[in-house]
């Protein structure tokens, strides 16, 4: 069946002046022209739009885009299970910024109280994405962080007359929390892999307990609904840092994790 330019922006919100753009630089070509000289577009066109749109949500450049586009089912699906992992990621940050907001709320109505830690959890300049335990920072990156930090304290200098060593100690604090929490996680894999060794199965009473160790820790960050923690479960299986972090402890440990994640969500959290 084929679909018009109109009936196409209509269906996918792109405006026409976009579409019209795509075809000019060759990133969305129409199936063909009709008689009366309107644009037309079949399945396949609207498919490559899709992949189009998918690229621009998780933050591609548009001269970007092109190269990433693929035509053959089994490359489109490669390339779609690489967009839902990273949807996926941005969905669970997006999620802890929820959660600060909500409990900013309710401190703001005298409803609860709130840590000052609290208040930046979920920002990913906070090093909350540290959840995700992905070793993916390169020297480039440390470097850039480095000269960005010393340029932040320069001009703090500059304003502040008195010097002060609170930001001295605040980052002393953050390394000794994320040092602890890496410790506890490690433990937690650690015993994992145990439990594979000697044979336990994900919904035994003696996994489940483990399990509950890592829901816990998860909620040091924020508290996932069981939809989230299932995802964040079948993330761990899926992204190829974690499988590498994983396969570390025993190469059975991303499912066996996802697998008693299913099981805890299910049973505590649904």
């Amino acid at each position: 069946m084929a679909y018009s330019m109109a009936d196409v922006s209509g269906m996918s919100g792109v405006s026409l002046s976009e579409l019209g753009q795509y075809a000019e630089t060759g990133l969305l070509n129409p199936a063909f022209v009709g008689p009366d000289e309107d644009i037309y577009y079949e399945e396949p066109e609207l498919l490559r739009l899709q992949q189009i749109l998918f690229c621009k949500e998780v933050g591609m450049e548009e001269e970007e885009i092109g190269p990433m586009l693929r035509d053959t089912p089994r490359d489109m699906i490669r390339i779609m299970q690489q967009h839902r992992i990273e949807i996926l990621e941005k969905a669970l940050r997006l999620h802890g910024l929820i959660q600060t907001l909500d409990k900013t709320i309710s401190y703001l109505r005298g409803e609860q109280e709130l840590s000052k830690d609290e208040l930046y959890a979920g920002f990913s300049n906070k090093g909350r994405h540290r959840l995700l335990n992905e070793a993916t920072s390169d020297h480039a990156t440390k470097k850039y962080s480095e000269q960005k930090q010393t340029e932040a304290s320069q001009k703090y200098n500059a304003i502040s007359p008195e010097p002060s060593t609170l930001p001295e100690v605040q980052e002393m604090k953050s390394k000794e929390d994320f040092l602890d929490s890496q410790a506890k996680l490690d433990r937690i894999h650690l015993d994992l892999q145990s439990a594979i060794e000697n044979g336990l199965e994900p919904g035994s009473p003696e996994v489940q307990q483990i399990i509950g160790r890592h829901l816990e820790w998860i909620k040091g960050y924020y508290t996932p609904t069981a939809e989230i923690y299932r995802d964040l479960g079948n993330l761990y299986v899926e992204h190829k840092n974690f499988r590498q972090m994983y396969d570390g402890y025993h190469p059975k440990l991303a499912e066996f994790l996802r697998d008693g994640m299913m099981i805890k969500a299910e049973q505590d959290l649904s």
